[in-house]
This record gives structure tokens, C-alpha cells and sequence, in this order.
């Protein structure tokens, strides 16, 4: 009898320290999943993430950076991504971009999304521009983007209204200049020719593009030449 409680004694002494070990394992883990320190974002050594992603892997992706007030689902601005307790920064998401995350089959999907009127009259919305797919390859991180080929085109009606507006403008820029430049770009990646060609001529059309409206014609240039290489 003094043997067998002595051996039951061990074998629970045994499952203590084994239970105390991975414990204290864990609770270290979670400590040390901290971001990598990075100007852009903010971040410091001791911050920590906003959100954590985790795979079945066992490898977890962290968010560092700014959380959107008021955003329904969440969205984040100016960010980074890592792999916890590793240095290297997956990328930066500059302060321009609107995102929003979710894990999906193991793989983190990264949705731009962009302001663009693309609503009924064409009222602008929150729409999804492209979307960056994050997953592992054994421990390898795979990045793959594309565009939104979803995206709601215009139908020729849509389309002239949007060239309409573009030959009635006087001279001069101001944002319903720019909003024309945005109904020109969708109506072009609506497959429009003529609106192509306005697109490309509004950078001189009305005077001389500089500040906030220079930037963003550059971002819709971008996005046109996104669209056309990922045909």
C-alpha cells in the first residue's frame, strides 16, 4: 500500500512540473509576440499588436498599426504585418490605404478597399479594389494580389454620362474635376475607349495638376496600370 501511494505521488508530482512547464511555455510565448520595432507604423519593441492571425501551422501573424474609429466591420490604416517573434516586416500599408483582414482555409486575405462610385447613380461606396492573399508554404510566406475583376462596370449609359461631364467641365480643377477623373477611370476599366483617352488627357485638361488632386490622379494612374497589367 505505502508503495503504491508513493508511486501515485511521483506520477502526480511528475504531471505537475510537466503542466508547470508548458504553462510557463505559453504564457512566454505570448509574451515575446510583441511588434518589431518600425517607424512607419509606430511601433516600438514593446508594443503590442492590435490583432494576432494565427494558423494551423502553429505560426501566427501579427498587426501593428491603427485601427479605423468607427469602421464596421474593422478596418485599418498605416500598419505592418509579422510573423510573431521574427524581425522581418512582411510590408508597410501606408496611412492612404483602407484595409480589412480576415483569416480564411489557413490564408490571410487582405482587402484594399477604395472610395469609388460604383453605387446606384453612380453614388460612391466602399468597394473592394484587390485583395493580397498571405498563407504558408511550410514555414515559407506567400504573398499573392489581385484585382477585384468583380468590381460593378459601368453600362453605356453610365459610361456616357461620365464622358458628358468630362466635355461639358470649364477650366479650372476642383474635387468634382476629380470625381469626373474617377467616373472616367471606371468607365475605362468598363472596357471604353473614348473614356480611356479623356482619362489620359485630363492630366492637362484643366490646369495644372499639383498637392492633394496630383496625388490622386497618381493613385488612379496606378490603379489603371494595375488593372491592365493583371488582365
Amino acid at each position: 500500500m505505502y508503495y503504491k501511494l508513493m508511486i501515485r505521488y511521483c506520477i502526480i508530482t511528475i504531471l505537475t512540473i510537466l503542466t508547470s512547464i508548458v504553462t510557463s511555455y505559453g504564457q512566454n510565448e505570448e509574451r515575446n509576440c510583441n511588434c518589431p520595432e518600425n517607424i512607419m507604423a509606430g511601433t516600438t519593441e514593446e508594443s503590442k499588436p492590435d490583432t494576432t492571425f494565427h494558423f494551423s501551422n502553429g505560426k501566427t501573424i501579427i498587426l501593428c498599426g491603427y485601427k479605423n474609429p468607427d469602421s464596421n466591420p474593422i478596418t485599418f490604416s498605416e500598419f505592418i504585418l509579422s510573423v510573431c517573434e521574427q524581425d522581418t516586416i512582411i510590408d508597410f500599408w501606408g496611412a492612404m490605404l483602407t484595409c480589412r483582414l480576415k483569416v480564411h482555409n489557413d490564408t490571410l486575405f487582405v482587402d484594399d478597399l477604395r472610395n469609388l462610385p460604383t453605387g446606384e447613380n453612380l453614388k460612391y461606396q466602399e468597394t473592394v479594389w484587390s485583395t493580397e492573399k498571405i498563407y504558408f508554404n511550410e514555414q515559407r510566406i506567400v504573398r499573392q494580389c489581385a484585382v477585384n475583376r468583380q468590381i460593378r462596370k459601368y453600362d453605356q449609359s453610365e459610361i456616357n454620362t461620365a464622358l458628358r461631364e468630362y466635355e461639358m467641365a470649364k477650366f479650372g480643377l476642383d474635387d468634382n474635376k476629380m470625381e469626373i477623373a474617377t467616373k472616367l477611370f471606371m468607365a475605362t476599366i468598363s472596357g471604353d475607349k473614348k473614356a480611356r483617352q479623356y482619362f489620359k488627357e485630363f492630366a492637362t485638361k484643366f490646369g495644372t495638376l499639383d498637392g492633394a488632386f496630383a496625388e490622386e490622379y497618381k493613385d488612379l494612374t496606378s490603379m489603371l496600370e494595375l488593372w491592365d497589367d493583371k488582365k
